[in-house]
């Protein structure tokens, strides 16, 4: 078992195959040759477990993150927060960690967060001469708290107000 998942990849590595096909590889092997899997099986357990549509949420929460970077909806946010903190000493670090808290709110995706709420603080960190890894570590610290804050569900009340 441990050739099949030690030696195999790193051989494969070495000669330069793609990281999909050394793991895929390394799987089927073990499935195969230690495991004693029939191989009609095989490529319905790789392939099943690929097949959850759950999965398919992280790249669609990562993209609307970056549809709200590139448009001024993350912008607005960090504005919003930032006229609410003012000008205390470590304000950046504060307004990250709000604008994450909202952006939580209304997402509850933590990579959505990290690379939206990312995209407009850490420039604005880097000017304001924040070290790097002290940046690195708050905005992806900051992300987590999407998995504290349920996401946002408007009251019908509220629906009423903006139809």
């Amino acid at each position: 078992m441990t050739f099949a998942l030690l030696v195999v990849p790193v051989i494969l590595i070495l000669l330069g195959f793609p990281i999909f096909v050394v793991l895929l590889t390394g799987v089927a092997v073990a499935l195969v040759f230690f495991m004693h899997v029939p191989l009609v099986i095989v490529h319905q357990n790789l392939f099943g477990s690929v097949n959850a549509t759950p999965l398919l949420a992280v790249p669609f929460f990562i993209y609307a993150g970056e549809l709200m970077g590139r448009g001024s909806v993350a912008q607005r946010l960090v504005d919003f927060v930032q006229a609410g903190v003012g000008s205390v000493r470590g304000s950046l670090g504060v307004t990250a960690v709000g604008t994450s808290a909202i952006f939580g709110a209304i997402s509850g995706a933590s990579a959505a967060t990290v690379a939206t709420i990312g995209k407009v603080m850490v420039p604005a960190m880097r000017r304001a001469g924040y070290p790097e890894t002290f940046t690195a570590g708050l905005i992806t610290a900051v992300g987590a708290i999407d998995v504290i804050i349920p996401p946002s569900i408007p009251t019908c009340s509220f629906r009423r107000a903006f139809q």
